[in-house]
């Protein structure tokens, strides 16, 4: 079936084709209610259109004309000053519309579409966002344009294209319409615009900036419908610069002379590189440069980057239509200041698109205003005020507007025929690749439908004549510079051939100048460089003497740590020695044991892989060896010298390392009574429930003092590391020694402490929670009187475990607290069951442990001491014993009775 933009494209507003059309409409609203519906629209089609189809076929088999609606939204009221900016002289009706016809003439010319009679629709939303909105859905729905050329305002334009990307309608925008919100093709579909964004000026002023190694500027600007838009894209590439940035962003509200002098005194201070935006219309350009000429703010040292969309750089035309120098004054009654403004410009520089120079675009601008006068504009009476008598600022855009839809409409018959000249996004896409010079300069559209700009960057030469210096092609934000003139010296030739610097030698205010001391200060000069001198090599001297002295401590406390192997002495030479230095002296009354300090009592535990006793020093020791060797480092040495200051109650002292034996063995001090897993394993003592919570209480208290040491976590606690002497209080051992844990392969039984998320990302350090789970399984062997895991009685062998500990899950897999014994505190069971939670989170950290721990005995009568406890049971003990004494005494005193009496009897009287 036809389409209603087909029809109207081609035969425009008759009667029967807008019945057609929303005969059509009602069609697709009601395709849904069922096929009986479906059928009788369908016929109805048939009946009533059914002549017209080869009419409508005719008409594009014999090529006749074709009429196409194009909706133009543009400024009328006479009123509008929108942000600062004069509607009137920038993008006004009566300063601009004969550009479309202009732009007519050429493409009639050119024959781009001799078979389309473009109807231009025009409509006034005067720049405001909700006559705009509402305008241009007429346009699309009552008039089914093909196509709207504007708005001319930002957020008027923003309005439509919204609305246009619903309707898949065309917009084409010019004028102050900069935001880069129209180049975003993923919100607006269906927008072509012809004018540079806000972001690639923005991207052209960082460029220069960059190209002359200016490293902070200031923005000064007019808020209007451009420059605010600058200001924001400024801020932020310069924002994610390397290289340069926004110092100072200043607005001017009064753009009398008065406030502009006030404003620029204090930029004088603050910097010497000047990025401007002003208003193209009126002489507020020139009276801001005389303002700072008056300030004295035109020396080598400022530069003032004028940037904008407009296409003309220093030329402006005057009343008469005469192209002049824009420090001209072609006002009723000229200030005479016209060459002090031209050496003011002289420390200028312009950004513009490609500009159309001299007679050309004078002419072009000349014939705005005229053809004004003629059909179909006829405004005579309206344009004869004297702001209508010269063409709008943007009037060029428009027309570049007008023959780009042309091109586009051309290149869209061609390739894809006429039904999708009102296609939206297809039309965005068909402006792909054309390239024209307009009368905004070189027009050249991408695929997505915005102009890629070509800036120029020009100044004035030391005789005041505009010259482009650089040429800038940019995509985006994307810059490619291309120097017009390669020599600097050139480039600067109105500065004397020096390029102005961010900030001058004697700085912004000019009291920073440097001072020549070797000229005005020589025997200063000469007194501090001896001073200087000797102080240096005071310095030198000194900081050697620290290093020496400090490397001779760090040699002193490494003797300290280091254990030569040759001064060890196996453990079973030291006890014969012992033997043999006792039974020398059994004559004496001395209770002295030898040389070794051996008692013949102490207790050794068998040798292993992993662990051995020898006498080092005539004391004995516990050594842990290491089937690896690793090279000490620096900070391996470090950690040693720290280790061995480590010093706590219940922590095992850090004796130090051999490392020139057959293996490497650190050493640890003795304690008699082995570790608490030697204590469960004989079962040589019967620990109540006070017993076990002492012990817990020294591991929580040994654990804490590692945590909030230098050597932040144990790593690898287990039953095995934690000693006892002979007083039962439990010192926690083999801590610290990174750099040999990192290397060490670690045993399958040792592997049974560690916590789930240790094993699971192979942290070979360990963490502080995961000691915190090490000492609920320790806590676990306490309470139980058994083993890790109580391994020997169950039928899991150490690797399954460890596996199913491992893969953890909602109930994770922990030891037994169900043996625990009847005088075990409930709430020491529920802090295991915390500490060893399947997330780490959750377990409570060794402070709160401890402090749980404290609370547990808080009502605890008696001894808190478990020597004192001890005490305690034996004196209990010794006095149950003494009772029971004496009831035997008794007994045997009464037994000696009886048996006197028997006896006494069996005698003969």
């Amino acid at each position: 079936m036809v389409s209603e933009t087909w029809i109207s494209a081609h035969f425009g507003k008759c009667s029967f084709c807008a019945l057609f059309v929303q005969i059509r409409k009602t069609y697709d609203l009601k395709r849904g209610f069922g096929c009986i519906h479906t059928m009788i629209l369908m016929i109805f089609n048939l009946i009533l259109f059914g002549p017209l189809i080869p009419f409508v076929i005719s008409q594009v088999v014999t090529g006749s004309t074709v009429r196409v609606d194009v909706g133009v939204m543009m400024c009328k009221d006479n009123k509008a000053l929108i942000r600062n900016t004069d509607m009137a002289t920038s993008v006004g009706w009566q300063t601009s519309a004969s550009a479309i016809e202009i732009a007519m003439d050429r493409i009639k010319s050119e024959h781009l579409i001799d078979n389309i009679d473009i109807n231009f629709i025009y409509v006034f939303d005067d720049c405001s966002e909700s006559k705009a909105a509402g305008l241009s859905s007429k346009l699309m729905m009552d008039a089914n344009v093909s196509a709207i050329i504007g708005p001319t305002c930002n957020a008027a334009g923003l309005a439509v294209v919204n609305l246009a990307g619903y309707y898949n309608t065309p917009v084409l925008t010019w004028g102050l319409t900069i935001s880069s919100n129209f180049i975003d093709t993923s919100r607006y579909p269906t927008t072509v615009t012809i004018v540079p964004v806000a972001k690639s000026i923005a991207a052209a002023i960082h460029e220069v900036m960059a190209q002359f190694e200016w490293t902070e500027f200031v923005y000064v600007f007019v808020e209007d419908e451009k420059c605010g838009y600058f200001r924001d894209d400024l801020e932020q590439i310069t924002a994610d610069s390397n290289h340069t940035s926004l110092s100072r962003t200043i607005q001017i509200y009064d753009q009398s002379y008065t406030n502009l002098v006030r404003q620029l005194e204090k930029l004088k201070t603050v910097s010497r590189i000047f990025t401007v935006c002003l208003p193209e219309a009126g002489d507020i350009k020139r009276r801001f440069m005389l303002a700072a000429y008056d300030l004295g703010m035109t020396t080598e040292e400022y530069v003032y980057l004028f940037a904008g969309p407009k296409s003309t750089a220093y030329q402006q035309t005057s009343s008469t239509g005469e192209v002049v120098g824009i420090w001209k004054d072609w006002s009723d009654e000229p200030d005479g200041r016209d060459e002090e403004a031209k050496l003011a410009f002289m420390r200028t520089m312009v950004i513009v698109a490609t500009p159309v120079q001299g007679d050309k675009f004078a002419s072009f601008k000349k014939d705005v205003i005229e053809r004004m006068k003629l059909p179909p504009y006829n405004c005579i009476e309206e344009c004869k005020d004297k702001k209508y008598q010269e063409a709008a600022e943007y009037a060029d855009q428009l027309h570049d507007t007008v023959y780009l839809y042309a091109l586009i409409l051309n290149k869209t018959i061609e390739e894809q025929g006429i039904e999708q000249i009102a296609n939206g996004s297809n039309i965005v896409t068909r402006g792909a690749g054309i390239e024209f010079e307009g009368m905004s300069g070189l027009v050249r559209m991408n695929g997505i439908g915005y102009r890629l700009p070509n800036m120029n960057l020009a100044n004035l030469d030391s005789n005041a004549t505009q010259r482009t210096i650089a040429f800038m092609d940019i995509d985006a934000s994307s810059v490619n510079w291309t120097w017009a003139i390669l020599d600097e010296r050139m480039v600067w030739d109105a500065y004397n051939g020096h390029v102005p610097q961010t900030r001058p030698e004697c700085g912004y205010t000019g009291k920073s100048c440097p001072v020549n001391f070797f000229v005005d200060y020589l025997y200063i000069v000469i007194i501090v460089a001896i001073i200087i001198v000797l102080c240096t090599a005071a310095a030198l001297i000194a900081a050697y003497l620290v290093v020496k002295a400090r490397r001779d401590e760090e040699l002193r406390l490494d003797d300290q740590w280091i254990v030569p192997h040759g001064m060890l002495q196996s453990i079973m030479k030291g006890r014969k020695e012992s033997h043999h230095s006792s039974r020398s002296l059994q004559s004496n009354s001395t209770t002295t044991t030898g040389t070794t300090g051996i008692s013949s009592r102490s207790v050794f535990f068998p040798e292993t892989e992993s662990q051995g006793f020898f006498i080092y020093m005539n004391e004995p020791v516990l050594a842990r060896k290491y089937q690896l060797r690793v090279p000490i480092l620096k900070a391996d040495r470090a950690e040693l010298r720290m280790l061995r200051s480590i010093e706590h109650d219940n922590v095992n002292r850090f004796i130090g390392l051999s490392i020139d034996g057959p293996v490497y063995m650190s050493f640890w001090r003795y304690c008699s009574r082995g570790s608490i897993k030697d204590v469960i394993a004989k079962s040589s003592i019967n620990m109540d429930g006070f017993f076990i919570y002492c012990l817990m209480k020294d591991i929580a208290a040994g654990l804490q003092y590692i945590h909030h040491s230098p050597i932040r976590q144990h790593g690898s606690l287990t039953s095995e590391c934690c000693y006892i002497n002979d007083r039962w209080q439990v010192k926690i051992g083999a801590y610290g020694l990174s750099f040999m844990h990192g290397v060490e392969k670690r045993s399958e039984d040792s592997m049974l402490h560690t916590a789930p998320e240790v094993l699971r990302e192979g942290l070979a350090s360990g963490s502080q929670l995961g000691d915190i789970y090490s000492f609920a399984i320790v806590c676990s062997e306490l309470v139980g009187h058994c083993s890790a895991w109580n391994l020997e009685n169950r039928k899991e062998e150490a690797d399954e475990i460890i596996f199913m500990v491992k893969r953890g899950g909602r109930i994770p897999f922990r030891p037994s607290l169900d043996e625990a014994d009847e005088d075990i505190n409930p709430a020491m069971l529920h802090l295991i069951r915390d500490c060893w939670d399947e997330d780490p989170k959750q377990r409570p950290n060794i402070d709160m442990v401890n402090k749980l721990m404290k609370n547990m005995n808080s009502g605890r009568s008696g001894s808190a001491n478990l020597m004192d406890h001890v005490f305690s049971v034996l004196e209990k003990h010794a006095s149950s014993l003494e009772d029971e004494v004496q009831e035997r005494m008794k007994e045997l005193v009464e037994e000696k009775k009886k048996s006197d009496i028997l006896l006494y009897r069996m005698l003969p009287q």
